[in-house]
């Protein structure tokens, strides 16, 4: 299991180099089949729709977060965590499984709409959203190198991480790959109801290249 930050800037870099390092035969994403196509489909209208908005906000005086406007669009856009095994894949020839509940993805990207409002960029891209990132990676350090778990680890993710492991599970007698790579949000390497235990998985903060668990 390959755990990433989501959105950060060096994630594609980092999971391009964990992925050719661990060299996988089949590789799982936290991504659903209806999140890929509904950024497929969707993502440019939308981020078109957030240049409009912004340079209204612009033009009207307010000051715009670049770091918060770019994990937006990385967030309509495919993310890293997908793009980066999708080249892997096509470069080896192995299999690629977004894997995520797709349930869970239709209920938060119904919210995108609302989200790209005029009215909430305005909050959203304001400066004060820029220490998003930063404290993802001091959540993760006090989880790590602590053993402090600042985040909660909701009975959503527990579903999800249910569903995961075990459409793994399935994989691995089906396809039996010598070696297969779920990449994850860090939070879920936590999985405190051991969901993934059956699988006996080896967990990697890709962001901390000396963790390992």
């Amino acid at each position: 299991m390959l755990g990433v930050i989501h959105g950060d800037g060096e994630g594609k870099r980092l999971l391009s180099d964990w992925l050719e390092s661990a060299a996988p035969d089949a590789i799982t994403v936290e991504l659903s089949r209806y999140g890929l196509r509904y950024r497929q489909s969707k993502g440019e209208a939308l981020k078109e729709k957030v240049r409009a908005a912004v340079g209204e906000l612009r033009a009207e005086g307010l000051a715009i977060d670049n770091d918060a406007l770019g994990r937006l669009f990385s967030y309509i856009d495919l993310p890293f965590e997908f793009t980066s095994p999708r080249d892997y894949a096509a470069k080896h020839g192995v299999p690629l499984f977004p894997i995520d509940l797709d349930e869970h993805s239709s209920l938060r990207l119904s919210r995108m709409e609302e989200l790209i409002a005029k009215k909430n960029l305005a909050l959203f891209l304001s400066p004060q959203g820029r220490s998003a990132i930063g404290s993802q990676r001091a959540m993760a350090r006090l989880y790590f190198e602590k053993g402090i778990n600042a985040f909660p680890y909701t009975e959503e993710m527990r579903l999800r991480d249910r569903h995961m492991s075990g459409t793994i599970a399935q994989l691995l007698k089906l396809n039996t790959p010598a070696r297969l790579v779920h990449i994850c949000g860090w939070q879920h390497l936590c999985d405190p109801f051991d969901e993934y235990g059956p699988l006996h998985p080896r967990k990697v903060f890709i962001h901390d290249k000396a963790f390992c668990v």
